[in-house]
């Protein structure tokens, strides 16, 4: 009955600018909120910086959002991969959230004397937190996690590539790594994809008919820049693959999954790239 819970869901952006910019969003929509409409008894209550002790709040949202992301995305790095993540880690993530919330607008609250610190007040907070955001944020992922998947269920076919005749310096491809010296020089036929993991990239190609795999020390936009073949493209920001080794495609909410035989990981499409990759796996 509840089996949706245990679906694939995207995990959330791991890049600091993104995180800063969605806590910034969320500090100034709680302050406007406050300011504006003074909810939760806040209207009756007079002080002289009231407007801006309520727009305090929008600040402890940011810090409640950084120190969340901290912990989450970095501290327990492994634990939430888009690979390990689901519906219900994700509402259950979003509930963890308005918890802190409540904890640290309490600690505001008593710091400026607004509220007294204590176990009946952090309940009453948390409640608070929870009637206001956990409900709404709720059927946002639910609704979010119907539309994705009805958006990306319909697998892709990929078309099949016609002969075509390519220069030498498209023929081969020279990659380098920073050092300038490791380098692989492979047929551009051969290669399969390119994942990269902090300062490293793992090139997938084949060799004398087998899967091989070989690791330069490169930035995958260093490597791409090495790349001068049309059928290579980036997929994901760790990752380039070549479209005409992809033998089939499979979506759900996290977004496209391409397949390449002689791989035993599908190659992942970030939702920022499902477009242009749509369009290329599409073209004969």
């Amino acid at each position: 009955m509840f089996s949706f819970l245990y679906q694939p869901y995207p995990a959330r952006d791991p890049r600091y600018s993104r995180a800063i910019l969605q806590a910034l969003l969320s500090g100034l929509l709680i302050a406007f909120i406050l300011i504006v409409f003074q909810p939760f008894g806040s209207y009756n209550w007079q002080h002289p910086y009231k407007n801006v002790i309520l727009g305090g709040y929008g600040l402890v949202a940011v810090v409640g959002n950084l120190i969340d992301f901290v912990i989450t995305q970095k501290l327990f790095r492994p634990y939430f991969t888009e690979s390990n993540w689901i519906v219900w880690k994700e509402i259950l993530r979003n509930m963890a959230g308005f918890v802190l919330a409540g904890f640290f607008c309490v600690v505001y609250g008593s710091a400026v004397g607004f509220m007294p610190f204590s176990l009946t007040q952090i309940g009453y907070m948390v409640a608070v937190c929870f009637m206001v955001g956990a409900f709404p944020a709720t059927i946002l992922i639910l609704l979010n996690y119907a539309y994705l998947s009805h958006k990306y269920s319909a697998p892709i076919q990929p078309a099949p590539q016609p002969q075509t005749i390519v220069t030498p310096d498209e023929d081969v491809l020279t990659l380098v790594a920073e050092n300038e010296k490791d380098t692989l020089i492979i047929p551009a036929d051969n290669l399969l994809y390119i994942a990269a993991s902090d300062n490293y990239c793992t090139v997938f190609h084949m060799e004398n008919e087998k899967l091989n795999k070989t690791l330069l020390r490169s930035s995958l936009s260093r490597l791409e820049s090495q790349i001068n073949y049309s059928r290579i493209v980036r997929c994901h920001r760790s990752y380039l693959v070549n479209l005409d080794k992809v033998s089939s495609v499979s979506g759900n909410a996290q977004g496209y999954k391409l397949y390449v035989d002689v791989a035993a990981e599908p190659v992942p499409v970030s939702r920022s790239y499902n477009a242009v990759v749509k369009e290329q796996m599409m073209v004969c």
